[in-house]
Order: structure tokens, then sequence, then C-alpha cells
């Protein structure tokens, strides 16, 4: 009985891995989850937030704020699933450039915003842009459409073209970010940067040598700059000096072990109200685990595993080297950016201050998160399958269901729905094409005889006193001269003689026109 469940079940999943719009349904679903879970902990920390800081505003003014950018991220969302594998390419190279000039920018004195001595935002009115996020998408586009043109001429074979020019321009952004400074942003560049030498198939040796040349680098950061070496002591042994420079590691572990298997309840946590910093964006995963504990830690880290399995499976469906590259790098940046911030909230890596994708409240970080997003929906509904599915559809005639709002297609239905579009598809196509059995037999259509012009056509030689000459015919037998239809089958009467009532015509006979050639009729 269980062999038979566990066929039942197999055969299940096989089943819907193999529909045509699986990928777009568990990017949904893995995106959707996240979502939600990042408006309920936005509503629960935003307000501790609001009111440990002091705001001038009302303890309502960053939920607002956050319901504004999470509007605005729909609306990049719903942009990045419009534009095309194509388009996306065609834009790689303007973004870079735009994301070039707003990094120098953010530089200049009197243009850039300081926070804590950090030059990494613009203000636009209420709301605050921070660059660098933007230039993350950018360098992903831009490094996937350029393998993909070596692909195209087949020179990634060699290692000096997969590394030429993409990790020097790498290497330059990550130098102005680092000059703003910011170390977790920097970070995030460099697992993009892996991520696409990955997908190239770098060799493994040179890929480890990669790796230890950016391990290098950061430490080298860390060791220049007093406070980023205070963060690696401190992640040796947080509750050395628990006061001051492990503060955020232990109470984040504190916040979690609250929590325990099912939480204390949302919104019911104390641990945001000033104890653990930043509780809404870099440390919201301690106030998951506190509110919702155990359960709610490991759904986080569910939902990212699926959403990591949905790019990927996008990656490898897709035909396009373009939409691998890029596909399979957003997998890694985004899941990769929420292993390092879950690693230094459960002090299992340096503290470096970056936001959890899809949960961190955030204004750029948000609308960047739901831009890529968009951008995955996209090239999963260009996946060759889904697109095959729904032209069948579009000429069977059957109405699109599902997600119809993005256009996405039919998704296949399950159980007795499923068994109805299929009778609604055979209906249609039984009636605009019949089977092979019922088809009528195809009668040739009669054809009137050409008819020559008058001048060109002999007289009819219907009565015997017509002095018309009739030519005999080619096999030499006498020429059957045809019966009115008026006369022809009475009895008694030879259908061939003339009727005794009918009076001959007197005309001189016209020279005709000879047959098969084309000379004129003579004319007197």
């Amino acid at each position: 009985m269980t062999s038979s469940a566990r066929g039942r079940l197999a055969g299940l999943r096989a089943g819907y891995l193999d529909r045509p719009y699986t990928s777009v349904q568990l990017l949904l679903l893995s995106g959707g989850l996240l979502l939600a879970l990042g408006v309920l902990m936005a509503t629960s920390t935003t307000i501790s937030a609001s009111l440990h800081d002091g705001n001038q505003g009302t303890p309502w003014t960053q939920l607002s704020n956050e319901c504004l950018f999470l509007g605005v991220g729909l609306a990049a969302c719903w942009a990045g699933v419009r534009i095309t594998p194509r388009g996306y390419r065609l834009l790689a190279y303007p973004m870079l450039v735009l994301a070039l000039v707003l990094m120098v920018a953010v530089l200049v004195p009197g243009i850039g915003v300081e926070i804590n001595q950090a030059h990494r935002w613009f203000r636009l009115g209420p709301i605050q842009v921070q660059p660098s996020e933007f230039g993350k998408l950018a360098l992903l586009v831009w490094g996937a459409d350029l393998l993909a043109r070596k692909d195209e001429l087949g020179s990634l074979t060699r290692a000096r073209h997969v590394v030429l020019p993409l990790v020097p321009a790498f290497f330059v952004v990550c130098g102005l970010v680092m000059l703003e400074p910011d170390l977790g942003t920097t970070l995030c560049f460099v697992v993009i940067l892996l991520g696409l030498l990955w997908t190239a198939g770098l060799p493994v040796r040179y890929f480890l040598l990669m790796v230890g040349l950016v391990g290098g680098l950061v430490a080298l950061f860390a060791v220049t700059a007093p406070y980023r070496m205070q963060r690696l002591t401190s992640f040796l042994d947080p509750f050395a000096d628990a006061s001051n420079t492990g503060h955020q590691a232990v109470q984040g572990l504190y916040a979690l072990a609250s929590g325990g298997v099912f939480g204390v309840g949302l919104g019911s946590g104390t641990s945001k109200y000033g104890w653990v910093p930043n509780a809404n964006t870099d440390y919201v995963f301690a106030v998951v685990g506190e509110e919702l504990g155990l359960l709610g830690a490991l759904a986080v880290l569910g939902a990212f595993g699926l959403f990591a399995y949905a790019a990927l499976r996008t990656a490898r469906r897709s035909g396009d080297c373009f939409v691998r590259l890029a596909a399979s790098g957003t997998a890694v940046w985004l899941c990769g950016q929420a292993l390092i911030n879950i690693g230094y909230v459960t002090a299992l890596l340096p503290v470096t201050g970056i936001p959890l994708p899809f949960v961190s409240a955030g204004g750029t970080s948000l609308v960047l998160t739901m831009g890529v997003f968009g951008m995955l929906l996209s090239f999963a509904r260009h996946e060759p399958a889904a697109v095959a599915a729904t032209r069948a559809a579009a000429e069977a005639g059957v109405q699109a269901r599902g997600v119809r709002l993005l256009r996405l297609g039919r998704p296949r239905a399950a159980g007795s729905g499923e068994r109805r579009i299929a009778r609604r598809a055979a209906a249609v196509s039984a009636r605009s094409v019949p089977a092979p059995h019922d088809r009528p037999v195809a009668q040739p259509r009669p054809t009137a005889p050409r008819q020559r012009p008058a001048a060109a056509r002999p007289l009819p030689a219907t009565h015997a006193s017509s002095r018309l000459p009739v030519p005999p015919p080619a096999s030499g037998r006498p020429a059957r001269v045809p019966a009115s239809p008026a006369l022809r089958g009475r009895p008694g009467r030879d259908p061939r003689q003339p009727h005794p009532q009918a009076q001959p015509r007197e005309y001189e006979p016209m020279p005709l026109r000879p047959t098969g050639t084309d000379a004129p009729p003579v004319r007197r």
C-alpha cells in the first residue's frame, strides 16, 4: 500500500512538472508567499520602528511609506512581465550606462545624501533612492547579454573570453560601491558575478581562483576599516562584548530563541522595540523567528528554496542562452542575498547589513526585487512549452483561464475541469475540421465550354436545308447532325429530318474561319 501511494505521488508530481505553465505557477506561489510575509512583517515592525525612532509623523508613517513602495513595486513587476527577453537584451547597455552615471553622481557632494558617513542615496521628495540597487539589475542583464553574444559566436569555450571584459567591469562597479562605502552591496555584486560565471561553465580551477581572489579582497577591505574588523572579531565570539560590538548578533539570537517552535504570536514580539537594531530591515528574520517561531522561519527558508527551484527550472527549460544566464544569475543573487542575511542574523556569518529580499521593509530594494521578479515571470512565460501551449489554446478557440491579468495563457486544470476544457477543445476542433470519414467526396465542378467570339464562332448546322458546310470529324466518320430538342424522341418521325413546317432560310454562305488557326475572318 505504501509503494502504491508513493507511485501515485510520483505520478502526480511528474504529471504536474510536465505541464507547460508549472514554472509560472511556482514562481507566483513562492514570490506571493514571501511578499505576503513581508507585508505582515512590515505591519508588525514599522509601527514599533516609528515609535522607537521618534519620528515627527504618526506611528503609521513608515507603514504608509511601505504601502507606497509596494504599489510602485507591483507596477515595476507588471512592467517586467510585459518586457520580452529580446527587450531586456536591447535595454542592457542603456541600463548599464544609466547605473554607472547614477553611482558616480551619488558620490558628488550636494547630490548624494550622507547618512552615518555613507553616501549611498538620492533624495526624491520624501523618499530615498539607492542607485547601487539598480546597478545590480543592470550588471546582471548586461553580463548575461555579453556572455550570450559570445556564445552565439562560439567563443565561450575559452576561459579568457568568459572572464574578459566581464570580471573587470564588475570590479570597477564594486570599486564605486566601496567608495560609498557599502560592503554588503559589494558582496551582492560578487554573488551575481559568480552566478554568471558558474552558469557560463567556467572551469573549476578558474572558478576557485576567482573565489579566492574575491575572499582576499573582502578580507583586505575588512582590515582597512576599523568597524569592519570589529565585526569580524565579534563574529568569532559575539558574547565576549555583548553590549558593544556583539550587540546585534546577541540580540538576534535572543529573539530567535524566545520564539520557540510556534512563536509568541504575530505582533506580540518585544525585541523589535529597541532591542534588535533595524528590526524592519536587516534583522527582520529575527522578528519572524520570534513572532512566528521555528515554523515561520522554516516557511521562509522553504519559500526561498521553492523560488530558487522555479528560477533554475526556468533557466533549464529555456532554449535562449540569455534567458538561462539571466535566470540563473537572478536565482543565485536573490537566494544568495537571503542566505547572507539569514546567516548573520543567526550568527553564522559576519554582520554585513543587507536586506532580506521580499521580506525586509525598504524602498529601492523592494521595488528592484519586484522588478526582478517580473523579469523571471517574463522568462517563464516565454518557455518553448508555454508558448506552444498558448498558441494551441488560441488556435483551438479555448478561452484563456488562470492568470488572465498577466496573459499567461490557459494553465492546465485538474480533475473535471481539465476534462471539461478538453471536451470544449475537441468540440471546437470537430466543428472547424471534419473527421476523415465524414468529409464529402469532392465532385468535379461543371465548367462551361469556352466560347469563341461571335465573329469566329461557326453557325450550328441543325437543318438539312442549310447550305453551311459541316467539316468531317478527324476520325473520318460522317458527322452526326443533332436533332432539335423539341423533336427528339417523338414516335413516327425521323428526328434527323427537318420539320414539315420549317421553312429554309435564304442567305449566302460566309466563308468560315479555319479551325485551329488564328487567321481573321474574311469580310465581304
